[in-house]
């Protein structure tokens, strides 16, 4: 499928003159919502424990295509020897001692292995590609962990705001019953469900302060930071807008694409390559291989009759060596027909990956759909929950409402909050999935790799 001609559209429409804005931009992500996350998302590749962890990975893997390159470099190799004998010669009466010196120093340059070592070469460098995509899929993953935690902790706060408040109102109320259990206008047994509700109350704010407190270690340790305060944590989740343009731009550019940008397809496709050069080395596995050695020897040598009569001799010397496994027992068939049949299988993996992925990509968008009209159904009840605690307060002023009336607003008020907050960061986390899927998480792609 030619592609140009849907890239050309998609670079005139999103990205000629900064006029128009890219699809990504226009999503909403709780970074850009919440700014003081965004730093935290940034440090984490380098604080969390987790990315720490997978940064050994790159090392390794670093290594790996150092010692799969080395096949290409000549080999240098040196032995030395000495030795003290003592000689019961034939043609001497006596034993006699000797001191000998042997030594070897050789330079070997692979010449020519029918492309081998170029295709080991290649496959540390495949192998290397492969553990960065890792890495980076580790991070997209940790950095959608860290949105989720960080605004949900927003939630949590809210909530230990309204255990408070309800433990507040539910004093208040006990307060009042036990004045009039004094004034014997109630009876213990109508008191009874007022203690309880304060009771359950008090443990209700411990709980919410305990929940509460985990979560902040919980997140903390995760993107590697020391500790969290309450003041780091936003107060409130602002509204978030929805446009289904983007979406759809997006969506129908990933879906056009023949070779999905996402790690996984892509590791499956380096792992396709891999293969194919197994496939070749494991051919060549019973060709004669050649190189150039280089080298410089000392020994001992007779050059009469009498073996016994030695003298040194030092060599150096250059030529060409031919090496050549005529038969390895079967091996190198047996090697061939499994990198195919792996190589069968990983096609299979592959094309079940692209329909996976495609599949995932449209449902994230529906559901992105479905989460927006339920944020906006929560947003809705917000905003009447807001002019509820209004309309209480002015009762109250004129005379027609109790302060218990607007403590009870109060808390429904925040009951609002929290049901809006909720929807949003369900929004939001569907968002980073569907950024996350289609390969375009802006945190992602400012990450480098070092």
């Amino acid at each position: 499928m030619n592609l140009r001609p849907a890239v050309s559209v998609l670079v005139l429409l999103f990205g000629t003159g900064g006029s128009i804005a890219s699809p990504v931009s226009e999503l909403a992500l709780p970074e850009r919502a919440i700014p003081a996350l965004d730093p935290i998302l940034k440090r984490a590749a380098e604080q969390s424990p987790r990315m720490v962890s997978r940064a050994l990975d790159l090392e390794m893997a670093e290594n790996n295509r150092i010692q799969a390159r080395a096949g290409l470099l000549p080999t240098v190799n040196a032995s030395y020897r000495l030795s003290r004998s003592r000689d019961d010669r034939a043609d001497l009466l006596e034993p006699t001692d000797a001191t000998k010196t042997y030594y070897d120093v050789s330079v070997t340059q692979p010449l020519f292995h029918w492309g081998e070592r170029r295709n080991s070469a290649r496959i540390g460098e495949i192998q290397q590609l492969i553990a960065e995509g890792n890495y980076r899929e580790g991070y997209r993953q940790l950095v959608q962990e860290l949105r989720q935690k960080y605004v949900a902790l927003t939630v949590q706060k809210t909530q230990r705001e309204r255990a408070r408040a309800f433990l507040g109102l539910a004093q208040q109320q006990l307060a009042l019953a036990e004045e009039r259990l004094t004034k014997k206008v109630i009876s213990e047994v109508e008191i009874y469900p007022i203690r309880l509700n304060a009771e359950q109350a008090q443990i209700g704010v411990e709980r919410a302060e305990y929940d509460f407190e985990s979560a902040k270690h919980t997140f903390a340790r995760l993107a590697g930071m020391n500790a969290l305060t309450d003041a780091q944590i936003p107060d409130a989740v602002p509204p978030v807008a929805y446009t289904r343009a983007p979406v759809n731009a997006l969506l129908s550019a990933f879906l056009a694409q023949k070779n999905i940008p996402s790690v996984e397809a892509a590791n499956l496709r380096h792992m396709l390559e891999i293969e194919a050069l197994n496939v070749k080395n494991q051919q060549t596995r019973l060709r004669p291989k050649a190189g150039a050695v280089l080298g410089l020897n000392q020994d001992e040598q007779s050059y009469s009759l009498n073996t016994a009569q030695k003298y040194r001799v030092t060599s150096m010397y250059a030529g060409v060596q031919i090496n050549w496994t005529i038969f390895d027992g079967f091996a190198a068939q047996a090697g061939t027909r499994s990198a195919l049949a792996r190589r069968r299988q990983i096609e299979t993996d592959y094309a079940q990956v692209l329909d996976r992925l495609g599949q995932q990509a449209q449902s994230l968008a529906k559901q992105m759909d479905f989460a927006a009209r339920a944020m906006s159904i929560a947003d809705r009840g917000l905003a009447s929950g807001e002019g509820n605690l209004r309309t209480k307060q002015g009762e109250f002023q004129r005379g027609s409402a109790s302060e218990t009336d607007v403590a009870q607003a109060g808390i429904q008020l925040l009951d609002a909050r929290i049901g809006a907050y909720v929807a949003r960061l369900d929004y939001l986390t569907k968002v980073g999935e569907f950024l996350g899927t289609l390969n375009e998480d802006p945190v992602v792609a400012a990450l480098s790799i070092k």
